[in-house]
């Protein structure tokens, strides 16, 4: 029996439909949709709307990544040919070139020195936005009787916070709301932890740090979603973040910067010790004052005391006497000198008025003549033969009749 050859159905597809295929394939591989690839930049550019497309390489291979807008504009830094990295995002397939290429998200640099440009660009940008501007800074309570807490639940610092509290200012009350403090998801934690923490009513001051650790520990401090958590916080913001030399951007927008949470604690609450040693101040003062003020008192009351005695008042009273009598006799001198000196006056006026007087041209042999109306006569034109007159003597009076009218004109 002679075997027949098989022979393969021959399918022939388009470059389109492998291409479909295989983008399929790259999408329903779930370890594809969110990968994590470390590299170095070369060829990066940045189109005209702003997407940035690179080269990732290490030693022998490389791989094409597409950073689109909406994703570029949210990065804390912009990649630059020769910089390490990391990048975060997923496999995808170009099918207008085959090529397959990661289409990225996210972008973390690696070094020192691409995380101080990260930090100085956004630092740069915080800075021109006026985010640091000292005229938004919110003061801190005297005497907060709330504080929150953003930090991790497990850390150094709650611990130390906690500590810190209960030896200066046990009378506050802390609450927490624990969060991530390093790694990919700290820094939205931290920013919705603030967010959550100002619906509280309650909370007077908030605390926002870590302890110690290095720059790529505390790197969530620098993310730019952080900053502005914590400019719109309502409450008041201490920045925490545990290391004495360095500033994180957090350090520059919040309202207070400490160098530790311990050192967040002595900004935000009084020592009870020396809250008590100025209680003691006062007391002491107090007491000095008052015991000053009652002596005065009693001073001043004896002092009535003795002006009220029947020796003092009897004293008193013949001296008060004694000045009405000086008074009474300075008034009678004053009044009798007053008095002379008037009736001087008067003595020469009434001479003066004496000299001019019509009486005493009387009394020098003159005469006043008036008809009976009271007319005084000074010619004879006056009267006629028979009429009545009546003469004024210096020393009474005479009642005539006219017997003849002798004119001097006619003499």
């Amino acid at each position: 029996m002679q075997m027949e050859m098989l022979i393969p159905t021959r399918t022939v597809q388009s470059v389109s439909q492998i291409t479909n295929l295989l983008k399929r394939l790259i999408e329903q591989h779930p370890p594809f949709q969110h990968v994590w690839v470390r590299g170095q930049v070369s060829n990066c550019s940045r189109s005209g709307p702003g997407h940035i497309y690179f080269t990732l390489k290490d030693e022998s291979n490389q791989i094409s990544i597409a950073i689109f807008r909406n994703d570029a504009v949210r990065l804390r830094f912009l990649p630059k040919d020769g910089e390490d990295v990391i990048v975060q995002g997923k496999v995808a397939l170009y099918t207008a070139r085959g090529q397959y290429q990661i289409v990225a998200t996210d972008l973390e640099p690696i070094g020192i020195g691409a995380l101080q440009r990260a930090f100085e660009e956004l630092k740069q940008q915080l800075t021109d936005e006026g985010l640091f501007d000292s005229a938004h800074k919110k003061p801190l309570p005297k005497f907060p009787r709330k504080i929150g807490v953003v930090t991790s639940e497990t850390g150094a610092a709650i611990r130390d916070i906690y500590q810190q509290l209960n030896k200066r200012y046990p009378l506050a009350e802390v609450l927490l709301h624990p969060t991530l403090v390093q790694g990919a998801g700290a820094p939205r934690g931290i920013a919705h932890a603030i967010g959550v923490m100002n619906e509280h009513n309650d909370i007077d001051v908030l605390i926002v740090g870590r302890g110690g650790g290095s720059i790529e520990d505390l790197w969530a401090f620098n993310e730019e979603i952080v900053a502005r958590a914590i400019f719109a916080s309502r409450i008041p913001v201490v920045s925490a973040v545990g290391h004495e030399t360095d500033f994180t951007i957090s350090d520059m927008v919040a309202d207070h910067r400490a160098p530790t949470p311990s050192a967040a604690v002595e900004h935000i609450v009084p020592d009870q010790d020396e809250l008590l040693a100025q209680l003691n101040g006062y007391d002491v003062w107090l007491h000095r004052i008052l015991t000053e003020r009652l002596q005065g008192h009693k001073n001043r009351l004896q002092e009535f005391e003795t002006r009220l005695s029947p020796t003092r008042r009897k004293d008193v009273i013949n001296q008060l006497s004694q000045r009405v009598d000086d008074l009474e006799t300075a008034c009678r001198t004053s009044i009798e000198r007053r008095l002379g000196d008037a009736k001087r006056d008067l003595h020469s006026l009434a001479q003066r008025l004496n000299t001019l007087s019509p009486l005493a041209t009387l009394e020098r042999g003159y005469s006043i003549s008036r008809k009976i109306d009271g007319e005084v006569l000074t010619t004879t034109k006056q009267v006629s033969v028979g009429d009545k007159v009546e003469v004024q003597l210096a020393h009474g009076h005479l009642a005539c009749r006219v017997e003849k009218l002798l004119d001097p004109e006619s003499d």
